[in-house]
């Protein structure tokens, strides 16, 4: 709560104000005496803004908590309802800022912080086993639960001040995450002077506004550091892996030097804008999108023809359209006059060819000069396989696709459904002319080399390709390969059940039979009722490949809580140790390299299991128990989704699942 006394504006100090009581109907019940400021020669103010003054007066703590618990907003004027919010708001800063500083207290302990054995590598980026500790028991992204706990810390030691304005509620939890991350990896000078500059008005500012004030004080004092800043922030830049999104769909993350961004942005609006041009249905975003898959993952044959340089000219000016809200309606000013949205034309492409081809621009079909100088006859030019509308992934043609349906797993698919795409190649070669109408200003596309595929608009025909050259499994790009799990009742057509996409997560039946179209089959047999994988199609004692695929199809992911690394790019793991350990129990009995004790981990759960005081046991093939170094128990199924925080349950009980 706020001190006992306030500063009274000539100087005498006056009782705090309490919090206002309500009624039934929301009459206010409390009366606050004499109005200070018109003592001090003010003018007197409102019921409504003597209440306001006493609910923001009241600093968060179990006071507030239980007054808020106490109200009934549906009675309260709109003006209160409003400060009731934000001293709500004021509380969960309050009470984040005591789980932040637990959180900072477990971190301290000395079992959070292991002694990694130099026998496995050097030691792991995070050295703190608090994060991975709060995500089995917490359910948080590992990822996210690392990077609270570096969060607790800095506010626990340097950012002292950033702490305290959190606990009264002058921050939220936004706004301390701006700070923390910004000053962090500067020196603890610097990062008291810009504290010092930002925190008064920071409650007064978005959080846009304290990030940019907080990188603006940052240039201010300390000036000389700008490079060092800079090549650190370098040293960040990454491609997220694949994340799950609905509907059989994945988003990934992109960090880059900026001056880098902008250009694959140029690049991808002008080849975008080129195809637009030239007809395709598509939208700018799904054009934008397909050509980036293209030209990481496309490869183009030589067999669809040379390429071309595409350049853009302004269109014909289209006619501004009326700004309409989300039931229709027009918008218009005061004096009734329909507001318009300007619209951007589309610019008009110009095809010249590399080496000596004619082409049509306004039909969008490509012509092969002939050797007496008259263009031949259109020629069409076959679409390429692409099954990323169906699984967010690309596979190339002859990239395998493993599918793994219950009794069989297709090994090294090709797939066919035709599905037309935008190959795009930057010319290394071509003058550097134009430049995209819609890129960020300063970014300058270079000129676009572009296959036929791109050219064709949607009503060009179409004709089968000519084979590739070569060998066809390794015509693709290497790792664009899919592996799914079908129901063998699924894939013959006698039900719907959902399949499972490694790496991704549940598709619908009809994505995956479109994947499994011309797979190499390999049989595996499972359990009719738990669904359990038995064996793969060979003997189970043959070599530790036939073992290591039944382990990773039986389990699909991590075996840790709430891992969704797939098994496929995990480490395989004796769950009880092979070897024996450097200063363990020299009569421990050692574990055999079988089904039932071996298990996919990822690199950085492996670690823990090996070095950083969490213990793991297989209960039964494919069932895991952890216990953490808090002594923590946690049940667990991978590849199910299934997890149960067992630490409170007798441990003869049996398993839930």
């Amino acid at each position: 709560m706020a001190s006992d006394l306030q500063e009274h504006p000539d100087g005498d100090p006056i009782a705090d104000a309490v919090l206002p009581v309500y009624g039934p109907d929301g009459t206010c019940l409390t009366h606050f005496g004499p109005d200070p400021v018109v003592a001090a020669g003010g003018a007197p103010r409102t019921g409504e803004q003597r209440q306001i003054e006493a609910i923001r007066s009241c600093e968060p703590g179990p006071e507030l908590d239980a007054w808020l618990r106490g109200l009934d907003p549906s009675v309260l004027p709109s003006t209160i309802v409003v400060e009731v919010i934000a001293a709500q708001t004021r509380i969960e800063s309050y009470q984040h800022a005591r789980t932040l500083g637990m959180i900072a207290e477990l971190a301290s302990r000395d079992e959070m912080s292991p002694e990694w054995s130099p026998l496995a590598g050097a030691p792991p980026t995070q050295a703190c086993v608090a994060g991975d500790e709060l995500a089995m028991r917490l359910g948080w992204p590992r990822v996210t639960a690392t990077k609270t706990v570096h969060r607790a810390l800095v506010l626990d030691g340097m950012l002292g001040a950033t702490r305290e304005a959190l606990e009264v509620g002058h921050l939220d939890a936004a706004k301390a995450q701006v700070l923390t991350a910004g000053l962090a990896d500067l020196s603890f000078q610097v990062a008291h002077a810009v504290e010092d500059a930002v925190l008064p008005d920071a409650d007064q500012c978005s959080v846009a506004e304290l990030r940019q004030r907080v990188e603006r004080e940052i240039r201010l004092v300390d000036p000389e550091g700008a490079a060092a800043r800079r090549e650190r922030a370098r040293c960040t830049r990454k491609v997220s892996h694949p994340r799950p999104q609905a509907d059989g769909m994945a988003s990934m993350w992109l960090v880059l030097d900026a001056a880098d961004a902008l250009r694959v942005d140029g690049v991808l609006t002008h080849a975008a804008k080129t195809a637009k041009a030239l007809g395709d249905d598509r939208t700018l975003d799904q054009l934008r999108a397909d050509g980036l898959r293209d030209l990481v993952v496309g490869d183009a044959p030589e067999s669809d023809g040379p390429a071309f340089e595409v350049h853009l000219s302004p269109g014909q000016p289209v006619r501004s359209e009326p700004r309409r809200s989300w039931n229709g309606e027009t918008f218009t000013d005061r004096d009734g006059v329909v507001l318009t949205r300007p619209v951007e034309p589309i610019p008009v492409a110009t095809l010249s060819p590399l080496d000596g081809t004619a082409t049509d621009a306004a039909a969008g079909v490509v012509r092969p000069a002939s050797p007496s100088g008259a263009p031949d006859a259109p020629t069409t030019t076959a679409l390429r396989t692409d099954t990323a509308a169906q699984t967010g992934r690309d596979v190339e043609p002859g990239a395998g696709v493993a599918i793994d349906t219950g009794t069989v797993i297709d090994a090294g698919a090709e797939t066919d459904p035709p599905t037309r795409t935008s190959h795009v190649a930057t010319a290394s070669s071509a003058p550097s002319e134009a430049t995209s109408s819609g890129a960020s200003s300063g970014a300058s596309a270079p000129a676009v080399a572009v296959t036929p595929p791109s050219l064709v608009p949607s009503a060009a025909a179409t004709s089968p390709a000519p084979a590739r050259r070569g060998c066809t499994r390794c015509s693709g790009r290497p790792g664009a390969e899919v592996r799914i799990t079908i129901p063998a009742s699924t894939l013959l057509g006698l039900d719907d059940q959902p399949a499972h996409l490694d790496g991704h997560g549940p598709i619908d039946a009809l994505q995956a039979r479109a994947l499994a179209i011309g797979g190499i089959w390999q049989r595996v047999v499972t359990d009719p009722v738990t669904d359990r994988v038995l064996d793969v199609g060979r003997e189970r004692y043959r070599p530790p490949a036939a073992l290591a695929e039944l382990v990773r199809v039986r389990d699909k992911t991590c075996a840790a809580p709430g891992c969704r690394v797939p098994a496929c790019a995990c480490e395989l793991d004796h769950t009880q140790e092979f070897h024996p350990q450097p200063g363990g129990d020299p009569d421990a009995p050692l574990g055999g390299t079988d089904a039932d004790n071996l298990g996919p981990l990822c690199h950085r759960h492996h670690r823990l299991k090996t070095d950083g005081g969490f213990r793991l046991r297989q209960i039964e093939p494919g069932l895991y128990e952890w216990i953490t170094p808090t002594g923590h128990r946690y049940l667990t199924r991978p590849g199910t989704g299934q997890s149960h925080d067992a630490t409170a349950d007798p441990y003869d009980a049996p398993p839930p699942f």
